[in-house]
């Protein structure tokens, strides 16, 4: 790999570090969710540090090529993300409803003792 493209890369990589811990700071991400982005940039300046270990995973798991293995794992990578993305909603949804009916009962609690006075 090219020394220019290797240190692009790498201050690519140092840059979104920097925006993700920004992020935390901010409390617009929470740790559980930016520990899995750090996790990532570390696995990425590996990768881009020494190339030659995609080459040899590629080829101990039989792809042809190693830009094949690296599309299937972004593929899976993007599904899991979705993955995680869906489930969280779903459980804030349910949290959104109990506090509507949570809401609700109190609404009805205050105008009842509010008609007995």
């Amino acid at each position: 790999m090219n020394i220019v493209l290797k240190i692009s890369l790498l201050l690519l990589l140092v840059f979104q570090l920097f925006l993700i811990i920004r992020t935390v700071k901010k409390k617009r991400l929470t740790m559980k969710y930016a520990s899995f982005w750090i996790f990532l940039i570390i696995l990425m300046t590996i990768v881009v540090i020494f190339p030659e270990i995609v080459f040899k995973i590629s080829k101990l798991a039989g792809f042809e090529e190693p830009s094949n293995m690296v599309f299937l794992l972004g593929f899976f990578f993007l599904f899991y993300v979705s993955f995680i993305i869906t489930t969280s909603i779903s459980i804030q949804n349910e949290k959104t409803k109990l506090l509507i009916q949570e809401i609700s009962m109190l609404k009805e609690s205050v105008n009842k003792n509010g008609k007995k006075d």
